[in-house]
């Protein structure tokens, strides 16, 4: 079991120890030392390793569990709110006039010609019901560039200094509806989609401004126990050269997976690919603490815009969503990626859009056989029985955001109807014998665990009360295994952590009381009380 003179450098015991291991076994203690698990089992063989140098701690009957592996979010975007970015989120900002209030005060003290950006908006939460325009942002704002980015950030509305320096009169060029046009035929200001992804390239950010928002983003992670995460993309290179230094100069405690993807458009996004393959770099490449990830194309809009890609029409309106990229276009850009070495993801969200990927890498993957390929779907929101049985025969690992359920349920009723039975569909994945693992997608939700657990434990809006697909609901230690070692399946690290056992690296959280005590309606009550990163206490 261990060596007799082994002293560990912390014990943790009397708790209700959480190992999501094979067996899913509940222990009593643990024991760190360095940055190993050396011991789980009970209090009384755990104390025989307690030296005058070890940290105790009395976990008093609380949860003691692997830290949380959040498997979809955004690091910079959700780091820089409020360190570059200007949160707008409801309740933050409740209409329009806030948001030009907020630009205001920002304008005030910003150079002519100085970007101010703003994200978090929902206008469905909105008083006016509406997207802000652009002649709203001019109001505030008339010679500062302004973009001010839904909450899902799937879309934009930019001022008229913003629209020329994005060279945006008309809506040329682009797909129907991804440059609104208003009742004079002009751009409105709001961009969606490749419209608005292509305009990103141009806002500007500053490494000290990723620097701080990185670090900003790493303590609130840490806070609620999200010890590893897999990054979904942001701003170019300067975004992945930060991380990376930061990451393996011990400057975040949060272990990263990044996803080899930029915000700034298909065809910004395609090259970004093409040049990593011509590398020769792939899926796999770094360290524990920072890793590539797979390399991530974008086929549909949001689910709460909603402009998410569907086979048949939403059920508040004609439009099927917006499909970024063909059939044939992401067979082509799938099959050169996993030949080539890559895990491959896509962003897909609506039903057709998930089809898209499901094909190109059943396709892929029967011309260039390969083994343990572990190719992933994020998001894969809305999906049928077909789309289950090929998940399942594929061995594909969907990225879920049971998150949303709590967060914008209702709005999915009224969007979705009885296709909410098959989103998120975390029973269909278990039944299905999928490995599937959970994301906050943060900023575009908070990236507190418990909204997930709330979501898919109740499968209710959080906010009315209102069910969601009821019939997806599944067990708590189900959610914990898809937040734990799902997750380090899923970047190729279930070795190596996501569940507490001797030989793996000690992230582990306590929470504030045990967690299979507390009823489900109320998880959110839950907090986390000591996070240790890599055997390090942090916080």
């Amino acid at each position: 079991m261990f060596h007799t003179k082994t002293i560990a450098d912390i014990v943790i015991k009397n708790g209700n120890v959480v190992t999501v291991n094979n067996g899913n076994e509940i222990q009593e203690a643990i024991a760190i030392k360095e940055e190993k698990i050396i011991f789980v089992g009970r209090t009384n063989d755990a104390e025989e390793l307690i030296g005058k140098r070890t940290k105790v701690i009395d976990a008093q009957g609380k949860t003691v569990m692997p830290g949380f592996v959040d498997a979809h979010l955004h690091l910079g975007m959700f780091g820089l709110l409020g360190h570059g970015v200007i949160d707008i989120s409801y309740p933050k900002v409740k209409s329009i006039e806030d948001i030009k209030r907020l630009i205001r005060e920002a304008a005030k003290k910003s150079a002519p010609g100085r970007w101010i950006k703003l994200q978090g908006y929902d206008h469905n939460k909105l008083e006016e019901k509406r997207h802000p325009s652009k002649e709203d942002l001019d109001e505030a704002a008339p010679e500062n560039p302004v973009q001010c980015m839904r909450c899902c950030a799937h879309l934009s509305v930019y001022n008229s200094p913003a629209l020329k320096l994005a060279g945006i009169r008309d809506d040329t060029g682009y797909a129907p509806g991804e440059v609104v046009m208003n009742d004079k035929h002009e751009p409105h200001g709001l961009l969606k989609e490749t419209a608005h992804w292509n305009a990103c390239e141009i806002v500007e950010f500053y490494d000290e401004e990723l620097r701080g928002g990185y670090k900003n983003a790493d303590q609130i992670l840490t806070s609620y126990g999200i010890t590893s995460a897999h990054d979904a993309g942001g701003y170019g290179s300067s975004y992945y050269r930060i991380m990376q230094d930061m990451c393996n100069n011990s400057e975040l405690n949060t272990k990263m997976y990044s996803m080899l993807f930029n915000l700034f458009g298909k065809e910004s996004a395609r090259n970004f690919l093409k040049l990593f393959v011509g590398t020769g770099i792939h899926t796999g490449c770094g360290n524990e603490r920072f890793k590539l990830g797979p390399a991530k194309i974008m086929l549909d809009g949001s689910s709460s815009g909603p402009s998410s890609a569907m086979i048949e029409p939403y059920c508040h309106l004609p439009s099927k969503g917006i499909l970024v990229w063909t059939q044939e276009e992401a067979d082509k850009m799938v099959a050169d990626l996993h030949r080539k070495g890559y895990q491959v993801t896509a962003h897909a969200v609506g039903d057709q859009a998930v089809t898209i990927i499901v094909n190109a890498i059943e396709k892929a993957m029967n011309e260039y056989p390969r083994e343990d390929c572990r190719h992933r779907i994020e998001h894969c929101g809305i999906v049928n029985s077909q789309l289950l049985d090929q998940i399942a025969e594929l061995n594909i690992i969907p990225i879920a955001n049971p998150a949303f359920i709590a967060i914008n349920g209702a709005d999915y009723n009224r969007f979705y109807g009885m296709r909410t039975e098959y989103m998120f569909p975390l029973k269909s994945y278990l039944e299905k014998g999928i490995v599937a693992a959970l994301g906050s997608d943060a900023p575009v939700s908070y990236p507190n665990p418990m909204y997930s657990f709330f979501g898919a434990l109740n499968r209710k809006d959080l906010k009315t009360g209102e069910p969601v697909g009821a019939g997806q609901k599944v067990e708590l230690m189900e959610v914990i295994r898809m937040f734990t070692y799902n997750g380090a399946y899923a970047s190729f690290d279930e070795d190596m952590k996501g569940s507490l056992e001797e030989g793996k690296l000690a992230d582990v959280i306590i929470l504030s009381e045990n967690i299979f005590d507390c009823p489900k309606e109320e998880i959110m009550r839950i907090t986390v009380e000591t996070v240790i990163s890599g055997g390090e206490i942090a916080g």
